[in-house]
């Protein structure tokens, strides 16, 4: 089982915060001053528990009866439940995704920006994959937000040897009337990673095992 949730924060949602944060979460919630910060806070909890209320026929409370915590890493985690949960933010949109314990599944959503020059973070053989397209800066960031998924699909996110996602292959598709880019790792052959233009500034990826069927998730995130 693999549940995406996608939000445009750009939309108008009217959230009531005492309903959708525990009060671990609302401590938390007051102690962070940037304004934007507190939304994509609000925001990311309210995505993860809309989520896996969606997720769960039992569920019949107030979504801030569920404590998202965190792990050793600053991942998410929601304690004494059988499923994992992952999230992202860019400028616009926050992700996140509920699947079951035995899966691997790692999202991303980055926000390009031409002032930051990602193509130096490439290797070699990752800058002669992409020669053959145009925009060196969107396949430079789709490159980097599929390396950001992997390390979220291991919970660890970027903090190993950079070395370590590089990526070996990348195939376009064409998904929903969508150009998806099938992309793989040189060191995780078993994971495979599919990443594509939400809009002309955003960027969605996901990461999971080879053998795991995505053509309904990958709707849901493109139609959404």
């Amino acid at each position: 089982m693999i549940s995406p949730h996608l939000i445009d924060m750009k939309e108008q949602h009217t959230f009531e915060v005492h309903k959708i944060l525990s009060s671990t979460e609302y401590v938390m919630y007051c102690n962070i001053c940037n304004e934007s910060r507190r939304k994509e806070f609000l925001y990311g909890r309210y995505a993860i528990k809309k989520n896996l209320a969606d997720q769960s026929e039992s569920f019949k409370g107030e979504l801030s009866g569920i404590t998202v915590e965190y792990g050793s890493l600053r991942f998410p985690i929601i304690k004494d439940q059988l499923v994992e949960v992952g999230l992202s933010h860019s400028k616009r949109y926050v992700l996140s995704v509920v699947y079951s314990k035995d899966n691997i599944v790692g999202i991303d959503m980055e926000t390009i920006r031409l002032d930051v020059p990602i193509e130096e973070m490439l290797s070699g053989s990752e800058k002669e994959l992409m020669s053959g397209y145009e925009s060196p800066a969107r396949f430079a960031y789709m490159f980097f937000s599929c390396k950001e998924a992997l390390g979220k699909a291991f919970k660890m996110g970027l903090l190993a040897d950079y070395a370590i996602y590089e990526i070996s292959s990348i195939r376009p598709e064409s998904m929903f009337g969508t150009e998806v880019f099938r992309i793989q790792f040189k060191h995780f052959p078993f994971l495979v990673g599919y990443s594509f233009m939400k809009n002309e500034q955003e960027i969605c990826s996901l990461v999971v095992p080879q053998k795991i069927e995505v053509q309904d998730v990958l709707k849901v995130l493109i139609n959404t």
